[in-house]
């Protein structure tokens, strides 16, 4: 998302612009970035996602992909993938920066919910209806867990429709979909055990970016992810998440696993959080990379000398 993608720490003459995703409507399109954090320029990758979403994006990005490669004066993108896709348009690897709301966690000041052992787990999966078959590849997970851990709840995000994916499934909490403001201050101040992020191997999953993996560490919560682009060069397996083939066996024991080890969770949402602040504004390693990155964009947003 974009707030991961801020750009208030780089410095661009204020001559360009910088568009994430679209481009706006009756705007000259000369001297701008473009910023592409899912894969929107390639029409076969929306075969994969939900026919309202997948025209949506066509009609606003996939269809000016000759448009925006051919004017753009520089590719920005947001994981290794993507780079390696777009390499033909040396793309520019801009990496996700967490600063300001996005490091608030209220809930530590309020009473936790799993900090006994009668409270319940809190399992969450939080993702948009764009991910509607990933929710459904997460239906036997879910039915399984809660049959064998009796102290769980299941929260997820979508209101009816998603309800109807989760259906007769025991201690479901379904609550409606949220703006980006809601659903920042949902993660600040409800404490969360367990975090899913199932991505079936598309090609629009392949271009998708860590970024759950920042709401999940926010809220407080390890995560699981599967195994793909999106989150193997990202999450440190067994560190701070875990990284799973797409067999819904593996996740139920996994998931299990963590529920009846609140040491093991504690220990790696911790470590996750920490990865979190290496990758904010305080993180040494951050200032380098805005600084090397704000030489690179100065050079290239200098005026041209002309010929003597």
């Amino acid at each position: 998302m974009c707030q991961y993608f801020s750009l208030e720490h780089i410095q661009i003459s204020k001559s360009y612009f910088v568009f994430y995703r679209y481009l706006p409507k009756n705007q000259p399109l000369i001297s701008f970035f473009y910023i592409l954090d899912d894969d929107l320029l390639d029409l076969k990758a929306l075969f994969d996602i939900p026919l309202p979403y997948a025209f949506r994006l066509w009609r606003k990005a996939t269809s000016k992909r000759n448009l925006i490669l051919s004017s753009c004066l520089e590719l920005w993108v947001s994981t290794p993938y993507l780079a390696r896709k777009y390499a033909a348009w040396n793309p520019r690897l801009i990496r996700p920066i967490a600063s300001g709301p996005l490091l608030v966690r209220s809930w530590l000041s309020l009473p936790t919910p799993s900090s006994v052992a009668r409270d319940p787990v809190r399992i969450c999966y939080h993702g948009t209806w764009s991910h509607r078959d990933d929710m459904k590849w997460l239906v036997p997970v879910i039915t399984e867990v809660q049959r064998r851990c009796a102290n769980t709840v299941f929260e997820v995000i979508g209101g009816d429709r998603v309800a109807r994916i989760f259906r007769g499934i025991p201690r479901v909490s379904v609550l409606p979909t949220m703006s980006w403001p809601d659903y920042l201050k949902h993660t600040q101040t409800v404490k969360q055990d367990i975090g899913l992020a199932p991505l079936r191997d598309t090609l629009f999953n392949r271009g998708r970016g860590p970024i759950k993996f920042f709401d999940y560490a926010r809220a407080g919560a390890v995560g699981v992810y599967s195994d793909g682009p999106a989150f193997s060069e990202f999450v440190a397996d067994r560190v701070d998440g875990f990284i799973l083939r797409n067999d819904p066996e593996l996740w139920v024991s996994t998931i299990v696993h963590l529920v009846n080890s609140p040491q093991l969770r504690r220990q790696m949402a911790d470590a996750a959080w920490l990865k979190v602040l290496d990758n904010s504004p305080s993180s040494s390693d951050v200032q380098r990379y805005l600084s090397e990155l704000n030489i690179a964009l100065g050079k290239l947003s200098a005026p041209q000398q002309s010929p003597a």
